[in-house]
């Protein structure tokens, strides 16, 4: 199995709407994508709350299969709709893929 973990920060005000709102449409988009493509586990998406710390607005934890199942996440035109909005509004992205044992 894979786990596949994005973090994001947003800017304050992109594509005409602020960073809450933002984050709402992403989180909203991502959380869509649950069951999208076969061999997708586990999805989760997480906005932090303000009373923990925390360096990232945004956090996707997905589990896959394979990395065949990865891989069709990751082109699929759902997938890429999302992640181009989420370009457009973001300031930073981290990523890690590994295996579980």
């Amino acid at each position: 199995m894979i786990r596949h973990i994005v973090m994001w920060q947003f800017a304050p005000e992109a594509a005409g709407a602020d960073r809450a709102d933002n984050l709402e449409r992403a989180r909203a988009g991502l959380a869509a994508l649950d069951g999208l493509v076969p061999g997708l586990r586990r999805l989760e998406v997480v906005v932090p709350t303000d009373d923990l710390e925390h360096t990232h607005d945004l956090l996707l934890v997905a589990d896959f299969d394979s990395p065949a199942s990865l891989a069709a996440y990751a082109e699929h035109p759902r997938h890429l709709k999302v992640a181009a909005f989420i370009g457009q509004v973001r300031t930073s992205r981290a990523c890690i893929d590994h295996h579980l044992d």
